[in-house]
């Protein structure tokens, strides 16, 4: 079994001068005072001493070979989080180090891997980063256990920590910013005294404020340096929920019911304070870590584990078996710490392939242009609308599964699971529709000469007649059965939008969860305006109790941008119709530009719009 040590550090060799590139001060830097050694400032102050394991690979293979560690998961120090700054500030921090700590595994001959950073203070910019860190090698995040004033339950770090689960990303919670930092000056004690507490309070914030109960099982997440006191004062906290009702917090269970829910490192430093956390948590929720390279870490890594008085399997659960499965990893001990190349896989026939299953060849012959000899420009007219077929049938399935969530989330008011997927795959369809605005500007490449080549063998289809943009409006909930005259020459297209027509929309399912939870009254009577205006009274009432419905503001949210993009996407189809063909007929006989400008008064969810023109009352 490979040994795998989760919680290690590391600083770059160098890195730009933050303050002058934001133009504010007190940002951590590095200060080389001799070969191999350096400090780390802060502004004027000095923070840390560190040595050449923090940015020299070569180093740090040595003593990991010293120490007998296979393979070291290298996060950032918490210094370098900040939390504190203005968003693009912090994204733009979290990029330089994320790309950087990629660099120095690159150079590990496989030993090193890396977990990222985001700007947790944002959770649409902390889940965007996740994302991209993921996909250039991260196997997850390292997170403070707060920021600022709110902790690990705080709804927006929820919503960050579900991405996790979605993405599959690994998540290490680290303390930081020690609390009572004023009575705790000197003597380390800001990190003996005050880095435990800070971890306790990460998961019992957790525990009590529901955190647990909202997220799904499949979040892996790890609290550093053995989760602080919180095993040690488990008692303490299970006797205050069994018998003072203000200790439950709003979680379902008893406290020690969540042990399952999270794991903890092993950096305790005491054999007897290892066996008894291993006798709490459970050999399966202890994973080796370290703090190395610094000098409050374990010297040598591993040794507690190694001379403990823990069974054999247990130790090899401890030193690598956890991490192996936390970290979603697939190694065993003849590849751990080597870079022998491989053969490459090459699959037989009748395997799939990255062809097979995306049918890359059938997908290639379907651009047929019309003209010939062929006109170049043709072929990007086909495939971009092509593109924009397929992200149409994109939206139709999340924005399906979308009214599904509404739905559920009317049947059981109180379960707030719906609501939060409505929210993660409304933010999905934003930015798909924000691909689809951006695609106008490819076609804009075209020169008005090059498209009029072509464009008469186009006669007499017409945009009119993409049916999945049909079925987007009618199931968003703007209907007109006019519109149906465009699509009888393919009945099963007309089916399908005779369904969708006569089906609850995306909208109608918003307001009738919001009546579910009380918020919108029925009134048969009412005429529809009153109607209109009482469910934009309705959504008034969300934004007017944030605390209480900052899931629902979300779902919100992002509806009015999904809403606002649509729009954006009409405005650039008109300005494209007009900057190639004009004010002439559109190819399917409709008026062109003249009509396209009617539609952009159409909006899918106007009583949010209005719901912030009453906001000024």
């Amino acid at each position: 079994m490979p040994v795998i040590d989760i919680h290690n550090h590391f600083f770059p060799r160098e890195w730009p001068d933050l303050a002058a590139r934001f133009g504010t001060p007190n940002w951590p830097w590095i200060k080389h005072t001799e070969p191999g050694k350096a400090e780390i400032m802060i502004g004027d102050r000095f923070f840390r001493h560190i040595y050449s394991a923090c940015w020299d690979p070569e180093v740090r293979l040595r003593e990991m070979d010293r120490d007998g560690i296979d393979l070291q998961i290298i996060s950032a120090t918490p210094v370098l989080f900040a939390y504190e700054r203005p968003i693009d500030q912090a994204l733009d921090c979290a990029k330089l180090f994320n790309d950087t700590a990629l660099e120095l595994c690159a150079k590990g001959k496989g030993r090193l891997k890396a977990l990222c950073q985001v700007p947790l203070q944002d959770p649409d910019a902390a889940c965007n980063e996740l994302s991209r860190a993921m996909r250039a090698g991260h196997l997850g995040v390292q997170i403070g256990n707060h920021v600022g004033d709110k902790n690990l339950d705080d709804p927006g770090i929820g919503t960050f920590l579900h991405h996790c689960a979605d993405e599959g990303a690994a998540v290490l919670v680290h303390p930081w910013d020690m609390l009572g930092s004023q009575r705790m000056p000197k003597y380390m004690m800001a990190w003996t005294v005050g880095m435990p507490a800070e971890t306790q309070l990460g998961i019992v914030a957790m525990i009590l404020g529901g955190a647990f109960d909202k997220l799904p099982q499949k979040l892996k997440i790890c609290f550093a340096h053995g989760g602080g006191s919180f095993a040690f004062l488990l008692g303490r906290l299970e006797n205050a929920w069994k018998n003072h009702p203000v200790a439950h917090g709003v979680c379902e269970l008893p406290p020690s019911q969540y042990l399952n829910r999270f794991s903890v490192d092993s950096a305790v430093f005491d054999p007897r304070a290892l066996e008894f956390l291993v006798g709490t948590m459970g050999d399966d929720r202890v994973m080796l870590g370290s703090d190395y390279p610094f000098p409050l870490g374990e010297h040598p890594v591993g040794e507690l584990i190694r001379t403990s008085t823990l069974a054999a399997d247990a130790k090899s659960k401890l030193l690598g078996g956890n991490a192996e499965r936390f970290l979603g990893l697939k190694l065993n001990e003849s590849s751990a710490g080597t870079t022998e190349e491989k053969s490459p896989i090459v699959p037989k026939r009748e395997q799939l392939t990255y062809s097979s299953y995306l049918h890359v060849p059938q997908l290639l012959e379907l651009q047929r242009p019309q003209s010939s000899p062929e006109h170049h420009d043709e072929m990007l007219f086909i495939i971009v609308h092509q593109t924009y077929e397929l992200w149409f049938k994109e939206l139709l399935h999340d924005l399906d599964a979308v009214v599904g969530n509404l739905k559920d989330a009317a049947a059981n008011p109180q379960s707030h699971d719906e609501v939060y997927e409505a929210a993660r795959l409304l933010r999905r369809c934003t930015e798909i529709t924000r691909v689809l605005v951006e695609q106008f500007t490819i076609l804009e490449t075209m020169l008005p000469t090059h498209f009029l080549a072509f464009r008469n063998l186009l006669e007499p289809a017409s945009g009119f007649q993409s049916e999945q943009f049909r079925e987007l409006e009618f199931l968003c909930g703007l209907k007109d059965e006019k519109m149906l005259r465009y699509h009888h020459p393919t009945p099963e297209a007309h089916a399908q939008l005779q369904r969708r027509l006569l089906e609850p929309s995306l909208r109608d399912v918003f307001f009738e969860a919001l009546q579910a939870m009380g918020k919108l009254k029925s009134d048969g009577t009412a005429t529809e305006r009153e109607r209109f205006e009482a469910r934009a009274r309705a959504v008034l009432s969300l934004y007017r109790d944030e605390h209480s419905y900052r899931a629902w503001i979300d779902v919100c949210e992002r509806l009015t941008e999904f809403d606002e993009l649509v729009v954006s996407w009409r405005l650039r189809h008109i300005q494209l119709v007009e900057r190639v063909i004009g004010t002439r007929m559109g190819t399917g006989g409709s008026a062109g530009a003249s009509y396209l400008k009617l539609t952009l008064d159409k909006k899918f969810f106007p009583e949010l719009w209005e719901a912030r023109t009453l906001l000024t009352e």
